[in-house]
This record gives C-alpha cells, sequence and structure tokens, in this order.
C-alpha cells in the first residue's frame, strides 16, 4: 500500500489543514473522496437526520470539523455543513461533506483544484502546480474570478480572512484590474463572434489567457475551448487541433482523466472538425493573430 501524499495536523493560524508529505508534481491525483455526508439544499431537516444516521465513527469524524458559524447560536451540525459542504457538480443544488477534504484550507492562489465526479460519486483533489514536501496543500472555494472586494465578501460569510497574496491590499490593485479587464475581454470577444470578427474575437481570447498568466490564475479551460470553437468555426482546423489540445490539458489538471469533461474535450481532439460550429462560417485565415 503507497503512503499518502499528504497528511492532516495543525496550522499556526488556521485550525487543521493537508500538508505534503512528499513532493507532488502537478497534475497528480492527492486524494478522490467519498462523500462522508451527502447533503441537500432544499431540506435542512433531511441533513441533520442524516446526520444522527452517521455510525459513531463518522460522526466523530463529522463533529470534529470546523464549525465557522459557532458564535451564530445554530446548532452544531447546521453550522459544520453550512463550514464544509462543498457542490456536487457545478451549479448544483446538492453537497457533500468529507471527512479528509474538507480539512482544506482555502487560498485566492491555491495549489489544487478540487471537482466532484459524477461517474465515480468522489470528490476528486489535483495538484495544478509542483507542490514541495511539507507545504500546506490549498484549494479555492471560490467558484470565479472576483475581486479582492467580491471574494472577502463571500469569505466574510465563513468568518475568513484570507492573507494570500493576492489579498494583500498593495497586490490586489494589479489582480483586480487584471479580473476586470477579463471581464471585459469576455464581453467583447462575445460580440466579435456575433458580429462576424473573428480575428478581433481571437485576439481577446489570447489577452485573456496573457491576464490569467500575469496573476496565476489556473481555470483556463473554459477560455481554451473559446479559442478552439472560434478556429474551428472559421474553418482553421490546424490551429483548432491546437487548441482543442489546449483545452484537454488544461481539463486534464483541473479534473483528470476521468472527469466530467474530459471525454468530450478528448473527442475534439481526436477529431477538430467533430464540434457542431465547426465549420458553420466561411474561411478567414486566423494565423498570425
Amino acid at each position: 500500500m503507497t503512503d499518502p501524499l499528504y497528511i492532516i495536523k495543525d496550522t499556526p493560524d488556521r485550525g487543521r489543514g493537508m500538508f505534503a508529505t512528499q513532493d507532488i508534481k502537478r497534475g497528480t491525483c492527492v486524494i478522490s473522496e467519498s462523500p462522508l455526508l451527502y447533503i441537500s439544499q432544499h431540506s435542512m431537516a433531511e441533513n441533520l437526520a442524516a446526520v444522527e444516521a452517521l455510525s459513531k465513527k463518522n460522526k466523530k469524524y463529522f463533529f470534529s470539523l470546523y464549525n465557522a458559524h459557532a458564535d451564530l447560536g445554530v446548532p452544531q451540525d447546521f453550522g459544520i455543513i453550512r463550514t464544509n459542504a462543498l457542490p456536487r457538480g457545478a451549479d448544483s443544488s446538492e453537497g457533500a461533506v468529507y471527512r479528509v477534504i474538507s480539512r482544506i484550507n482555502h487560498s485566492c492562489v491555491p495549489n489544487v483544484a478540487h471537482s466532484w465526479n459524477p461517474k465515480t460519486k468522489k470528490e476528486h483533489v489535483y495538484a495544478i502546480k509542483d507542490i514541495p514536501a511539507g507545504s500546506e496543500i490549498l484549494t479555492s472555494y471560490l467558484s470565479k474570478l472576483m475581486t479582492r472586494a467580491e471574494r472577502q465578501k463571500v469569505l466574510d460569510e465563513f468568518r475568513f480572512t484570507c492573507r494570500c497574496e493576492v489579498c494583500d491590499v498593495k497586490c490586489s490593485q494589479e489582480y483586480d484590474a487584471a479580473v476586470k479587464r477579463i471581464e471585459v475581454c469576455s464581453s467583447l470577444m462575445v460580440s466579435c463572434c456575433t458580429s462576424n470578427n473573428p480575428r478581433k474575437a481571437i485576439g481577446y481570447v489570447h489577452e485573456i489567457l496573457s491576464l490569467l498568466d500575469k496573476i496565476g490564475e489556473w481555470r483556463k479551460t473554459e477560455h481554451y475551448y473559446d479559442g478552439y470553437q472560434i478556429y474551428a468555426m472559421y474553418c482553421n482546423y490546424t490551429l483548432a487541433k491546437e487548441w482543442a489540445d489546449l483545452t484537454l490539458e488544461a481539463c486534464r489538471m483541473e479534473e483528470g482523466e476521468d472527469g466530467e469533461n474530459y471525454g468530450h474535450y478528448l473527442a475534439l481532439s481526436q477529431n477538430p472538425k467533430g464540434h457542431e460550429l465547426a465549420g458553420t462560417r466561411a474561411y478567414v485565415n486566423l494565423a498570425n493573430v
């Protein structure tokens, strides 16, 4: 049996956390874990009943998790669920609490990404950077790019003040400016596609990716996919293949080869003409953009 890549131990200022026991390479699956408790967003009574139905051992695990809402006078099990539940998939109204993964602390500049895998019915955590032995393993619990003020508003609900480098007031101005510019570029890209101006559209995709690199943002799959779709739509199939490959690799880093979206991107990598939009616009040479 191989030794786990992590250990759970106390941190100086954030309760317990997950730490690397050895060097972890980018793209490695750090952990995949079945839920300790399934959560419904529609019935807290059902959730509390599910806690009561846990085995003695699992109940002990559950009540050892952090409760960020203890000062509100709510029941302990309610507070733990509200603090630790993760959605089971993007935009899902259903969630889950985990014995181990729920110990991973937040950072706006994480070194792992977590995602629900509907095939395995598990939460998977993948390294998005090389992680040196002894380093704390950190994920982002924010679902999208946000400015410092927007992030802190969400994190305040969990009584958490992030002290990562991009939350430092001195560093946040450049980061926030990039986030706002990315929002503008995303909107302009869509407008250019609608108005049949693919050269400008692909230019905005390149600018977005450059800004993401500048601020250290790891979530790039959707932007590579945007680029692929533009190239495929305008019959630039060699470039479409390159961008389908980039999309596939970004997806692999974020959710693994057994992830929900990996098969779709793999099919496009193997057949760049396979997208429903491929070839729907007259050819425009998008090389050298």
